[in-house]
């Protein structure tokens, strides 16, 4: 994409010449991120521009997220923020030339300010650019008067040769930018009582001209697209809230509940009250399949890691939209859900590309235990008194399990849990596997795990190195191993002096236990591996 230098739309004012405006330079900086900085967000009351003189790896302007790469140049306004990141997977640094200006014009008066959006912008040829830059930070200090009108003289040109390269190529281009702007506006403004005739004027352009190249981007026409805006924001709160039909109706922009009542028929096929009581809306979950599952409800789709040993047993044929590393948006799309069940550890880029496709609700994953999903997820749904039912069953079997065990278990022995994944180890806290091997059957943690889950109980664990495992030796040790890597891993590590130090190595006392049905950490799974933990402990 190129930068377009243009006055901000108005049907009423031009765009001010370029020669009337003066570009003054506030100052420039040639800088190095490491991969071992931190990362130093900002915000300038100047504008700036951003070269890329060597390295790799993300800029992040007003956190939306650019590649960086040799001869990348970013324009940035006033007040944006600014996060340059380096990339550290490769253990590289980043250099940047940091540019920063005023633009000044000699006709204040004359239309709307300047507009130089937070873009990419061309810079060519690059090589010379950058030499440019450099002769700039060299001279920039200077006392000389005559060096420093050169100094500035040169900033001219270079600016100059900027905007030369960058300029708009056309008003088709400039006009379809701004109807863009114009629906990014309605995304945030849908439930306002706005006309098209508004909208076109807002964008600097003729209604009919307006209407086409709104419908060329989004399909739709205005009236349209913001009756589909109000009417999934609708459909959100009629699926996650409890409030009257006229209340929402009135949130999502319609005043009239019996207007709304027939657009929302007249787009998803059904009434309100139908679409809410036939509860055959389609969902997908991004991590809690298990418990839709025990509700009785098969989501739609769910990325492959969270389609586990015990979800296959009830939901077959789900789909699978991904999995860890990336997600399959057009498979997402294909399937369209009415709601996407999703938690807060989901990347924000992520969240904010599966909000285009379906509403989305998210739930707390490390601040509610596996019981406590079900029950938010069942009182979401207008299903709480389903969910408590499976909960109340569920620790039932818990107290039941706990009584069978008894007989097996030393409870003055202690036992450690390690999950190796990759090339990581982690040792477990009561979650996971501790939620039913320390909470439910009783056995004793390290003392360092017990010390740790005294003053915050319910955490995953910790990623230790095999330096550090001694301070975490057990009576016992119970391992997971997730993953080809994780085997190779796991096989290195029996070599270790460090391992073979360990009072359960040294004692013949480490077991590893099925990843693929204790990895996982949902109300199905624990209630499957309370069934294997009796028989892993009654043979031990």
């Amino acid at each position: 994409m190129t930068l377009m230098i243009e006055s901000t739309p108005n049907m009423s004012s031009q765009p001010t010449p370029f020669h009337t405006y003066f570009f003054r330079l506030v100052d420039i900086v040639s800088l190095t991120n490491t991969y071992t900085r931190e990362m130093l967000p900002s915000d300038s009351i100047n504008y700036r521009l951003i070269v890329v003189a060597s390295g790799s790896g993300n800029i992040y302007i007003d956190d939306r997220r650019y590649d960086a790469a040799i001869g990348s140049c970013y324009g940035i306004m006033p007040g944006a923020k600014l996060v340059v990141d380096p990339a550290r997977e490769d253990k590289k640094d980043i250099h940047y030339i940091s540019v920063s200006f005023d633009i000044i014009c000699d006709q204040p008066n004359s239309g709307m300010p300047f507009h130089f959006p937070n873009i990419e912008i061309i810079i060519e040829p690059i090589a010379r650019t950058l030499a440019v830059m450099r002769k700039l930070v060299a001279m920039k200090n200077s006392e000389s008067e005559d060096e420093q009108l050169s100094y500035h003289f040169r900033f001219q040109k270079l600016m100059f040769a900027l905007l030369n390269q960058n300029k708009a190529v056309s008003e088709t281009i400039t006009s379809m930018q701004a109807v863009e702007r114009s629906v990014s506006f309605l995304k945030d403004h849908y439930n306002k009582d706005i006309s098209t005739k508004q909208l076109a004027e807002r964008s600097g352009i003729g209604t009919k001209q307006y209407i086409q190249l709104f419908k060329k981007i989004t399909g739709l026409t205005p009236h349209e697209y913001i009756s589909s805006l109000r009417i999934r924001k609708a459909k959100e709160l009629l699926l996650v809230s409890r409030q009257p039909l006229a209340d929402i109706a009135e949130q999502v922009g319609y005043l009239d509940s019996y207007y709304f009542n027939r657009r929302f028929k007249q787009i998803t096929g059904v009434p309100p009250r139908v679409y809410v009581n036939t509860r055959q809306y389609k969902i997908m979950s991004m991590s809690y399949v298990c418990s839709l599952l025990a509700l009785g409800i098969k989501p739609i789709g769910a990325p492959a890691y969270h389609l586990g040993y015990y979800a296959q047993h009830l939901g077959e044929n789900i789909t699978s939209i991904g999995d860890k590393s990336i997600l399959y948006f057009d498979k997402i799309n294909a399937l369209k859900p009415d709601l996407i069940i999703g938690c807060d550890t989901l990347d924000l880029e992520i969240q904010q590309q599966l909000e285009r496709l379906a509403p989305i609700v998210t739930i707390p994953w490390m601040g509610l235990q596996a019981t406590e999903h079900l029950q938010t997820i069942g009182d979401l749904l207008g299903m709480g008194k389903q969910a408590k039912s499976w909960v109340d069953s569920y620790e039932r079997k818990r107290e039941e399990a706990n009584r069978q065990i008894k007989p097996f278990i030393n409870t003055d022995e202690t036992v450690g849990l390690i999950v190796i994944e990759g090339n990581e180890l982690f040792v477990l806290g009561d979650r996971n596997v501790g939620e039913v091997m320390y909470r439910s059957f009783g056995l004793q943690p390290p003392p360092i795990v017990q010390s740790l889950l005294v003053e915050h109980p319910n955490q995953y664990g910790r990623k230790v190195s095999v330096e550090q495992l001694w301070q975490y030796d057990a009576d016992r040790l119970f391992i997971i191993v997730y993953g080809v890597e994780a085997a190779l891993t796991y096989k290195e590590l029996q070599k270790k002096p460090a391992w073979k130090q360990l009072n359960a190595v040294r004692q013949g006392k480490v077991q590893s236990i099925d990843p693929e049905k204790w990895i996982y950490y949902d109300v199905l799974s624990l209630s499957g591996q309370l069934d294997d933990g009796i028989s892993i402990l009654a043979k031990r």
